[in-house]
């Protein structure tokens, strides 16, 4: 019969079956979804960076315009020894003025000191501590703090290292003193409120003053008065 079916000698199991709709239509919606989760993450990255770069302050600047020494000298005590591996205490008589000038060169932010501190250091080891006052700074300006007195008599441990240290000082006649600030500060810029517990430290060499050689109304300082301000 001419209409009959060839005879199939391999199992035939029909038509390819497309795949479904429903999956491809899944992954396209899957894909879309992470395009956009992706140029959202990398848009919002831009935006941060940008904002970052225009509203990022730059550091306050602290210096030591003058220092004056007129009194640096140790009372020994009876049972100090030479001895490196030791340290006794030693009571030392100190008098220091300071002139410090702040500088604030963001054009964007206003400064407001909440919580100062600016203590004085010899030989790692506080001399004294002065609380000051609150107070404000605008943008692009100077503010000096005027004849801060450090004065009195304050318990120092000394080594035998020490006080080889202290009798080539004394020879030489300037003292390594150092100042450091603590402060609570926000620095606002319209709505921008930036929080900070910057530190300051200033690595000053400090001449002693005689009686002889002292003019009146004369401060002196040796070697550079820079400090290095940290947020």
């Amino acid at each position: 019969m001419a209409d009959r079916q060839p005879y199939l000698n391999t199992n035939f199991y029909g038509p390819a079956v497309p795949p479904s709709t429903k999956a491809h239509r899944s992954r396209r919606i899957l894909c879309t979804i992470l395009k956009v989760a992706i140029s959202f993450i990398v848009g919002v990255g831009i935006l941060l960076l940008i904002l970052g770069f225009v509203y990022s302050p730059t550091k306050l600047e602290f210096n030591v315009s003058s220092a004056e020494l007129t009194q640096f000298n140790f009372t020994i005590n009876r049972n100090f020894t030479t001895n490196a591996n030791i340290r006794v205490g030693n009571p030392l008589s100190y008098k220091l003025g300071l002139n410090v000038t702040i500088r604030n060169p963001n054009k964007r932010y206003r400064v407001y000191y909440d919580i100062n501190q600016m203590g004085v250091v010899y030989k790692n080891q506080r001399l004294e501590t002065q609380w000051l006052p609150a107070f404000a700074q605008g943008t692009k300006s100077t503010v000096v703090l005027n004849s801060r007195k450090f004065e009195g008599q304050q318990l120092v441990l000394l080594g035998g290292d020490e006080f080889v240290e202290f009798n080539a000082e004394k020879s030489s006649g300037i003292y390594p003193i150092d100042v450091k600030f603590f402060f609570r500060l926000r620095m606002k810029s319209g709505t921008v409120v930036l929080k900070l517990n910057p530190t300051v430290y200033c690595g000053l060499k400090v001449p002693l003053i005689n009686g002889k050689s002292r003019r009146p109304g004369v401060m002196r300082i040796h070697a550079a008065t820079a400090c290095d301000f940290k947020f």
